[in-house]
C-alpha cells in the first residue's frame, strides 16, 4: 500500500509494486485487502501489459488452533484457579454457618440448664456467668468470620463470572474473512513490470482541525495557524507508512439535474384588509458574505465539510500510519504565520464580556475549510471556536478569549406614542451602556450595537445622533453602530444610544 485518498465517508486505497512477469497470460493474486473493499471499484493497471479480468474474492478463514489453544490455556488456568478458590471459600462459609447454628443451640442449652437449676433451688451465678460469656465470645467470633467469608465469596464469584465470560468469548471466536484480488495479466515480452491496484473502502472519514496562536512581539502581532486532518478508519486494513491525501469530493453524489415541474402563477384581487393593512415582522437574518464574516450555510445544504462548493484535495507533507481501530488520529497538513491586528470588542446585546478579536489574511498554501479551531495566547489555551470557509488571501476573524478586567452592562427602555390624528406610531428605544475597567491600565475598546434595518417604505428607522453620546465611529448599512473609546483604569463610562422606529397607521405587526 503506497497511497490512500480519504474522502468524507470513504477512502480510495492504492497498492503498487514491482512484479516479475512471464510472456503471455498469467494469474496474479494480491492478498491482504480489506474485507470491506467495494467489488465494482476495483481497478488494476500494469506497465506495458493488459488486464483482462480483475475481481475480488473472499473466503472464510477460521482462527488458528494454536492461537485458540494459547488463549484457552491462559483463561482456562485462571478459571480453574478461581473455581477452586471459590469452592474452598464456599466450604468455609458452610462450616462457619453450621458452627454458628451449634453455638445458638449451646446458648439455648445454657439458658435451659439455668432455669432448671434455679427451679431446683441450686444457685451458681458465677458458673452461669462464665458459661454465657464463653458462648457469647464464640458467637461473636463465628459471626465475624462468617461475614468475612460471605464477602470473599461474593468477590470471588464476580471474578469467576467475568473470567468465565471471557473464556466463552474466546472459545467462540468468529472466523476472519480472507480477501484477495485475482487478476488475469497479459504481457507481450515479460520481465519486471509495475502493477497498481486501486479500490474503495467505507468506514473511514476525516475532518479538518486547527490551532491558532496569537503572539505579540516588538515588531507587532501575528497569528500562527496550524491545520491538521483528524482521521478515523475501521476498514480492517492497516494503513502503515502511506502517503495520505484528503479530499472533499463526493463521488457518490449524483449530478442529475432536478426534474422540471409546472409552476402556475395565479392572479387575484387584494382583500380589503390587504388594501388597508401592511403586515410587518421583525426577524433575525445572518449576513451572508464571504471572507471574514463567513458564508452562512443554507438549510438545504448537505451534511459534511464546507468547501465553498468546489472539491479540494490536500496532501500530507509526510507519510503516516493509521491503524484500523476507529480511534481519531491527527495528521499535520500545513501551517503559516501571518501579521495580525487585534482589538478589544464588546457586543453587549450578546454578552457582557469584552473579547480580544484578531484579524489576519489567509496566506497559507490553500483555502481554509470550515472546522473547529483551538485558540492559544501567550499565557496558554483560552478556548475553542469555529473557523468558517476562507479562500486564499481572504480575511480571517477569530476571537481569542475575554479580558477579565473589562465588563459592559446594558439597559434598554422602550417608549411608544401614537398620533390621535394620523394614527402614526412612534417607538423610541433608549439604550444605555456602562463600560467598566477594573484594571490598572488604560485600554482602547470598541463597542458594537445594532439597530433594525427597514425594508419597507411604511417603516422608518432613524438614529438620534444628537442624543447618542459619544458619537459613533461609523454606522454600517446592516445597522451595526460602532463606538470607539478608551477605558481609563478603574473607571466606569456611560454610553447613550437612541433610535426611533416610525410606522404608518396601516402597519401591523410591530
Amino acid at each position: 500500500m503506497v497511497k490512500v485518498t480519504v474522502l468524507e465517508d470513504r477512502a480510495l486505497v492504492e497498492r503498487r509494486g514491482e512484479i516479475p512477469l512471464s510472456v503471455g497470460t498469467q494469474r496474479l493474486v494480491i492478498q491482504g485487502l480489506s474485507p470491506l473493499a467495494v467489488d465494482r471499484s476495483l481497478q488494476a493497471k500494469v506497465a506495458g501489459g493488459t488486464i483482462s479480468q480483475a475481481r475480488i474474492r473472499r473466503a472464510t478463514k477460521p482462527q488458528p488452533p494454536e492461537a485458540e489453544r494459547e488463549h484457552r490455556t491462559a483463561l482456562g488456568k485462571r478459571v480453574a484457579e478461581l473455581e477452586q478458590e471459590l469452592r474452598r471459600v464456599v466450604a468455609d462459609e458452610t462450616r462457619l454457618a453450621a458452627r454458628l447454628r451449634l453455638l445458638d443451640t449451646a446458648r439455648a442449652d445454657v439458658h435451659r440448664a439455668i432455669s432448671e437449676q434455679a427451679g431446683a433451688g441450686q444457685s451458681r451465678p458465677e458458673t452461669w456467668r462464665e458459661q454465657l460469656e464463653t458462648v457469647r465470645r464464640e458467637q461473636l467470633s463465628a459471626d465475624s468470620a462468617l461475614r468475612e467469608a460471605e464477602r470473599r465469596t461474593l468477590r470471588l464469584r464476580e471474578q469467576f463470572d467475568e473470567a468465565r465470560a471471557s473464556q466463552t468469548a474466546v472459545e467462540l471466536l468468529e472466523p476472519t474473512v480472507d480477501t484477495q484480488a485475482e487478476l488475469e495479466v497479459g504481457h507481450p515480452t515479460g520481465g519486471p513490470a509495475t502493477l497498481s491496484v486501486t479500490y474503495l473502502v467505507p468506514c473511514t472519514a476525516w475532518r479538518p482541525s486547527y490551532r491558532a496562536t496569537l503572539s505579540r512581539e516588538a515588531s507587532g502581532e501575528s497569528v500562527t495557524l496550524e491545520c491538521e486532518a483528524v482521521v478515523w478508519q475501521r476498514t480492517g486494513e492497516e494503513w502503515k507508512d502511506v502517503e495520505l491525501a484528503f479530499s472533499t469530493a463526493r463521488p457518490t453524489l449524483g449530478a442529475t439535474p432536478p426534474r422540471l415541474q409546472e409552476d402556475r402563477l395565479w392572479l387575484r384581487d387584494k382583500t380589503e384588509r390587504e388594501k388597508q393593512v401592511v403586515e410587518v415582522a421583525i426577524r433575525e437574518e445572518v449576513i451572508q458574505t464571504a471572507g471574514e464574516a463567513g458564508a452562512a450555510r443554507r438549510d438545504d445544504a448537505l451534511p459534511g465539510m464546507d468547501d465553498g462548493g468546489e472539491p479540494l484535495t490536500v496532501t500530507a507533507p509526510h507519510r503516516a500510519s493509521v491503524p484500523p481501530d476507529g480511534e481519531p488520529y491527527r495528521v499535520p497538513l500545513f501551517q503559516f504565520t501571518a501579521p495580525a491586528a487585534s482589538e478589544l470588542v464588546a457586543m453587549p446585546e450578546q454578552s457582557p464580556l469584552v473579547h480580544r478579536v484578531a484579524r489576519f489574511d489567509n496566506t497559507g498554501p490553500t483555502v481554509l475549510l470550515a472546522g473547529p479551531v483551538k485558540l492559544v495566547r501567550t499565557h496558554g489555551y483560552v478556548g475553542r471556536a469555529q473557523l468558517r470557509f476562507t479562500g486564499k488571501g481572504e480575511r480571517v476573524k477569530l476571537g481569542f478569549g475575554s479580558e477579565d478586567a473589562l465588563r459592559v452592562a446594558r439597559t434598554e427602555d422602550v417608549g411608544r406614542e401614537t398620533s390621535r390624528l394620523t394614527g402614526r406610531k412612534v417607538t423610541t428605544h433608549k439604550v444605555r451602556l456602562f463600560l467598566s475597567n477594573m484594571g490598572a491600565k488604560s485600554v482602547p475598546v470598541a463597542i458594537e450595537e445594532r439597530i433594525p434595518v427597514s425594508e419597507v417604505e411604511s417603516v422608518e428607522i432613524q438614529l438620534q445622533r444628537e442624543s447618542t453620546k459619544p458619537a459613533p465611529a461609523r454606522v454600517s448599512e446592516d445597522g451595526i453602530v460602532r463606538f470607539e473609546l478608551t477605558a481609563s483604569p478603574r473607571s466606569q463610562q456611560e454610553l447613550a444610544m437612541d433610535y426611533v422606529v416610525t410606522s404608518a397607521a396601516k402597519v401591523a405587526g410591530l
